[in-house]
């Protein structure tokens, strides 16, 4: 570190207590850094052992007598010969003033603040209290969206309960006849069932493919390869040893590996489809195959299903064949309400649907996702 002779201002090391410039005895001047030198590096550390130790010694110490600066090691002054710490020593409480001076008296509690500090301080609090103020509204704007979104959600997809009346009907009622008859069918070997007769093979066929190395052929990748070494410096910690020298750690050089991405070559197989036959088969099959379909609809008349001699059960079958037959139902209902929205509602049965007929009123459920439900059913 450095000081500044108080009688000549020449900048002196701080390892001389002893101006190097007019001889006058360092007393008490304060040590400060050399310019640019705040943050030392590695390169201006001392290193000289005689130096270190003066580093590592201790604060130094003021005389109570004369006031000169002595090191931490010295038992008495170097300078007038007082011993170190004596109160009865002339001097020693004038010294013990200066060294102890207060903090200027700007700073003192008690003091009054200049139009400045009051600007300042003023400015600050009007800042803070402008970004209470905005965060507030931010999150008051924040709430009431997401309230209205949720209130949203809910108006959409919430269910009502409401009067309605029947205002349209309609019905279907389909037979499905099934016969069971002999087919033709083809296919490979494993998808021919264990019944199949009159079982023929016709020629070869492309069944799948499959993948086989035809050669190879030549591609390009890349591979992350060391190429050098990033290096950065540490940064510089230091605490003032208060008697002219610092102490401080870092200011390391620290190197990691750098890669670098290189582009290489290498032969890779190369695969082609090749089709794989085989046999194709052709056969006949006892199956139920469905022959005719039979609906009848309405909207106003009762519900009704083909009859009997519509169907024709059994109507053409040849020498081992039979027939089947299924039945399938649709009911629908429309209801309205006052304002003439209509919702539509499937009853499960025919007894349902009979229980609806036009007209009828009824208290019903509805909503955008779900269907239409029946509250009362009187």
């Amino acid at each position: 570190m450095r000081w500044r002779c108080g009688a000549c201002h020449t900048e002196n090391l701080g390892r001389h207590k002893r101006c190097q410039h007019c001889t006058k005895v360092k007393d008490v001047e304060k040590f400060y850094d050399a310019p640019e030198t705040a943050t030392p590096s590695v390169e201006q550390a001392v290193t000289e052992p005689e130096l270190i130790a003066l580093a590592t010694a201790g604060a130094d110490w003021a005389c109570g007598y004369c006031r000169v600066a002595q090191r931490a090691g010295n038992e008495e002054c170097s300078n007038c010969g007082a011993p170190r710490n004596d109160p009865e020593h002339p001097g020693t409480a004038v010294v013990q003033e200066v060294l102890n001076a207060p903090e200027p008296a700007a700073r003192r509690e008690g003091v009054p603040m200049t139009l400045a500090d009051v600007a300042a301080r003023a400015t600050k609090e009007v800042d803070a209290n402008e970004a209470r103020r905005k965060r507030k509204w931010q999150l008051a704007v924040a709430a009431v969206v997401a309230l209205g979104g949720v209130l949203g959600i809910w108006l959409i997809f919430r269910s009502r309960v409401l009067e309605a009346r029947v205002v349209q009907r309609a019905w279907e009622h389909t037979v499905v006849v099934e016969r069971y008859q002999i087919v033709s069918r083809e296919s490979f070997v494993e998808d021919r069932p264990e019944d199949a007769f009159d079982i023929v093979a016709a020629g070869e066929r492309a069944h799948h493919t499959e993948q086989v190395q035809d050669g190879t052929e030549r591609e390009s990748y890349t591979e992350s390869v060391a190429c050098g070494e990033d290096c950065t410096t540490t940064s510089v910690s230091c605490t003032e040893n208060e008697n002219g020298f610092k102490t401080c750690s870092g200011g390391d050089r620290v190197c990691s590996t750098r890669y670098c991405s290189e582009t290489r070559y290498r032969d890779v197989p190369r695969y082609k489809s090749v089709p794989v036959y085989r046999t194709w088969y052709k056969w006949r099959v006892w199956q139920w195959k469905v022959a005719r379909v039979l609906h009848e609809k309405g909207t106003t008349e009762a519900p009704r299903w083909p009859s009997d001699a519509q169907v024709r059960l059994g109507a053409g079958s040849g020498p081992g064949e039979k027939e089947r037959a299924r039945r399938e139902a649709k009911y629908e209902v429309t209801f309205a309400d006052d304002e003439e929205e209509e919702y539509p509602y499937r009853p499960q049965d025919l007894e349902a649907f009979s229980a609806l007929p036009m007209g009828a009123e009824r208290t019903i459920r509805v909503g955008r996702t779900q269907e239409t439900e029946i509250v009362n059913d009187e």
